[in-house]
């Protein structure tokens, strides 16, 4: 008995996964910033400003590092996956514009709620 071929191979699936990167990366900046900052305000009050200011920063400094990585380099990201060069010259032509892309539109994104820290109170929408 003989085992088929899937019809999608798990390679194509991982870089399909890795071209999503950017906007996997802004969904958890998203989750972490906002949800850290409801529970923390929601337990310790006006005492956690600073440290959800600087967590905050943090957060969405380590973000946009990583999706700057994603924009100025994905074809060695992609490269670094495919290294078989299995791969046809247009399909990581695409992947590498779609990359590139999403992560430019995430990079926006996360910059978007890293700047709302400079003109929202923090804690005020939980008192």
């Amino acid at each position: 008995m003989t085992t088929s071929k899937p019809a999608i191979s798990e390679k194509f699936i991982g870089i399909a996964l890795l071209a999503l990167a950017g906007p996997f990366i802004w969904v958890v900046h998203f989750a972490v910033v906002y949800g850290v900052q409801h529970i923390a305000c929601a337990t310790l009050g006006n005492r956690a400003e600073f440290w959800l200011e600087t967590s905050i920063i943090v957060v969405t400094i380590v973000a946009l590092l990583a999706l700057l990585a994603l924009i100025v380099k994905p074809d060695d990201i992609l490269q670094y996956l495919d290294r078989n060069q299995l791969r046809q010259e247009t399909t990581k032509i695409f992947f590498s514009g779609m990359m590139r892309l999403l992560a430019l539109l995430s990079f926006f994104g996360v910059l978007w709620v890293g700047l709302a820290l400079f003109f929202l109170p923090i804690c005020a929408s939980l008192a």
